[in-house]
């Protein structure tokens, strides 16, 4: 069974969300549990500012009861109490599979034809194969995502606009402020998505930069590609009511910008409009700050407009997507099935062969050499020629693995005692 179990923007509101936000250092614990309780080892688990995902590859449960023991220790390990399963989703098999072409490809997205998520899932399912943690069956299952996720963005102009959650903030930014060609910026943390905040809203005019970062090198080496200043991270504070955009996105599990910080200082310039961008989950920045007088606070779900704009000039793109998935899902399902049959397969060719050998031994003491070298080809032809005859046949009836209903029952046929 490949299964998937998840959250994301379509079923849960952020405060959810960020309950079930995973870092890269909850990968090996998460792991291990997982295995001590429900004997499921081989996983790929992606958590995004939109999504956590848990994919998983087992045979050691039925399907429905596979994902309520994983549900149940994804609530242990982050130390939820609440009832939360009505947030969830879950697929198996081909659904699972299906899912994450969509996710890959960026069809499942806030912003369709996303970029970003590509990196990102690709970034944890390396993760979790350098930890031994993926089996033959979902390297190939994300092997074949990025496949289709290629596919989609080269063979369709679902690519074209706005394509990340940054992008989209920054426009959404842009509006707010009637441009921004006279603003300032300060990006707080500098991995991809700030990253890619930054060049978003520089692309759109913006001048006046500063960049901070818990690693100070970091910092210095994004704000050299800008012509930006370097802001020390511990006195960042200090700083925030010079900018008129403030961007954070850092890994931080609690906020980092609070309703206090902003209180101090907020005298020096009271009527000063600001912007706020909060691109991180779980959030770093206190929803209070977006009560002050003359500040807004955007986070990732509030671009409902700009989204329905961007789904709907896609909406062709997205059409032409989905046949192509239609292939690559059809593909590796057909792969998986096929894949079924290998024990049986192996039972038939190898029981077929000990037969021949235990049979040829009794002739072999009372012919010639030469008779003996002849019953031996004859009696290879004719093993050889039963295998193949039995393994089409094995193939039709199961529709080459599909059916797998009749699987047990041939295993059991060719187990030859």
């Amino acid at each position: 069974m490949i299964g998937v179990i998840g959250i994301s923007y379509k079923t849960a509101p952020l405060e959810i969300r960020e309950k079930f936000s995973f870092s890269k250092e909850d990968i090996v614990p998460f792991s291990e549990q997982l295995q001590q309780e429900t004997e499921i080892s081989d996983l790929v688990l992606v958590s995004t500012c939109n999504r956590t995902e848990i994919y998983f590859s087992q045979d050691k449960h039925d399907n429905q009861t596979a994902f309520e023991l994983v549900y149940e220790v994804i609530k242990k390990f982050k130390q939820i109490t609440d009832h939360c399963w009505q947030y969830f989703y879950h697929r198996s098999n081909a659904g699972a599979v299906r899912h994450l072409f969509e996710v890959v490809s960026g069809l499942d997205s806030l912003i369709i034809g996303e970029d970003q998520i590509i990196g990102q899932v690709k970034e944890a399912y390396v993760t979790c194969t350098e930890l031994a943690l993926t089996d033959a069956v979902l390297m190939r299952l994300f092997q074949k995502s990025f496949e289709a996720g290629k596919r989609v963005r080269t063979e369709t102009g679902i690519k074209l606009g706005i394509t990340s959650v940054s992008s989209a903030a920054v426009e959404m930014c842009a509006s707010m402020l009637n441009g921004v060609n006279d603003k300032s910026v300060l990006l707080i943390g500098t991995g991809e998505t700030g990253n890619l905040a930054l060049q978003n809203i520089f692309k759109k005019g913006v001048k006046q930069i500063g960049v901070t970062n818990r690693t100070i090198e970091k910092a210095e080496k994004t704000a050299a590609k800008y012509n930006g200043m370097t802001i020390p991270y511990e006195s960042f504070e200090k700083y925030l009511h010079g900018f008129d955009i403030v961007m954070v996105a850092t890994s931080s599990a609690t906020p980092i910008i609070t309703a206090e910080m902003i209180s101090k200082n907020r005298h020096i310039r009271p009527d000063h409009k600001q912007v706020f961008i909060d691109l991180s989950v779980p959030r770093n920045i206190e929803s209070a700050v977006g009560q002050f007088d003359n500040i807004e606070l955007l986070g990732v779900d509030d671009l409902q407009e700009i989204v329905r704009q961007t789904t709907e000039k896609k909406k062709e793109s997205a059409e032409k997507a989905h046949l192509i998935l239609d292939e690559v899902v059809a593909d590796f399902t057909e792969w998986l099935a096929s894949r079924s049959l290998r024990p049986a397969i192996n039972v038939i060719t190898t029981n077929l062969q000990t037969i021949n050998q235990e049979e040829l031994s009794t002739y072999r003491k009372l012919n010639t050499p030469e008779m003996q070298e002849i019953v031996d080809d004859y009696a290879q032809h004719l093993t050889q020629r039963y295998t193949r005859l039995l393994i089409k046949n094995l193939k039709n009836l199961t529709d080459n693995g599909k059916n797998i209903d009749s699987l047990k029952i041939i295993n059991d046929l060719f187990k030859f005692d």
